[in-house]
């Protein structure tokens, strides 16, 4: 559930406070961070990448969607992507809702890594816009007004995150986890929460991490394995191997 704060209560004050380690895996060890930091620095010391594929590649925003779609059991396959991302006026006009959805989700990490690369703030406001841009006119329903208000807070803690390497980790596995649990909307709950993942990590300067929709899904609702996993992702992505 998420507390008083908008924050997953409960989770976070254990990734990050006094007794931080009660009940959990070890934190990663010295050396291991040292190496993760240094591909961070390095990653930094990279000139950005040219066009509107801030992320990197096409390739990212292609795994992604398919992998984030794939884990909320939603189908796509790589023929409505290939559709959805065509230019085409007579493939715009045949496009499957399925292949909408897909290329509404592609929009949204482009401006996530827009936003990201200007350091502009989230707002409540613009992950609503993601939701219904995704669930193209058939969500379940809309957003409660309480939800609504959680949104906010969950936003000001996404927009204000850690930058220290590990309590980053930390804190984005437990608001990830925390929002798969107690969901503010009431289809693509998934989906929703991947994106916010990106945005958050981003903010803390972290790489974009794609799950794999066979093997993840355990790890994702537990925090003691969503942090190792997240560390196995982001050194990919240093690496230059995984989600770039």
């Amino acid at each position: 559930m998420i507390d008083g704060q908008g924050i997953p209560g409960a989770r976070l004050r254990a990734a990050t406070g006094p007794a931080a380690r009660d009940g959990r895996g070890p934190p990663p060890s010295r050396d291991g961070v040292r190496v993760l930091l240094r591909g961070r620095r390095d990653a930094a010391r990279r000139p950005p990448a040219a066009g509107p594929e801030v992320a990197g590649k096409p390739e990212y925003f292609r795994r992604a969607t398919c992998a984030s779609f794939q884990m909320d059991g939603v189908p796509l396959t790589p023929e409505e992507f290939d559709g959805a991302m065509s230019r085409l006026k007579a493939a715009r006009a045949c496009r499957t809702r399925g292949a909408l959805r897909a290329r509404n989700h592609v929009a949204i990490l482009v401006r996530i890594e827009t936003m990201l690369r200007r350091g502009q703030a989230l707002q409540a406001a613009e992950v609503v816009r993601w939701y219904t841009s995704i669930a193209c006119g058939l969500s379940a329903g809309g957003i409660a007004a309480g939800a609504l208000g959680r949104l906010d807070r969950v936003v000001t803690a996404v927009n204000s995150p850690r930058l220290r390497f590990w309590p980053a980790v930390q804190e984005v596995a437990a608001l990830h986890v925390g929002l798969l649990d107690d969901p503010f909307v009431p289809g693509f709950n998934g989906i929703l929460a991947r994106l916010l993942l990106r945005f958050h990590m981003g903010r803390c300067g972290l790489p974009p991490v794609v799950f794999d929709p066979e093997a993840d899904p355990p790890r994702v609702t537990s925090v003691s394995k969503l942090e190792p996993r997240l560390l196995e992702l982001i050194a990919q992505g240093y690496d230059g191997n995984g989600q770039t």
